[in-house]
């Protein structure tokens, strides 16, 4: 799915992702494929959200658009 998100849903996304990523590595150990998936997904959360601040539009979506 491809949405363009606000800096609001971007920091809830990036919490969200935070969450299932420690439950599995805790589950799973850290080296698991998921967890290094949820950590991806993190990275470029964080990554959009960043572009957000420095855009200074932080409650108007990106014109990129960005997988989730």
């Amino acid at each position: 799915m491809t949405t363009a998100l606000t800096y609001d849903a971007c920091l809830e996304k990036i919490e969200s992702l935070r969450e299932k990523m420690i439950h599995a590595a805790a589950k799973h150990g850290m080296s698991h494929p998921l967890v290094l998936d949820y950590s991806q997904e993190l990275d470029r959360a964080h990554n959009l959200a960043m572009m957000h601040n420095n855009n200074q539009g932080k409650n108007k979506p990106l014109k990129e658009a960005f997988q989730f």
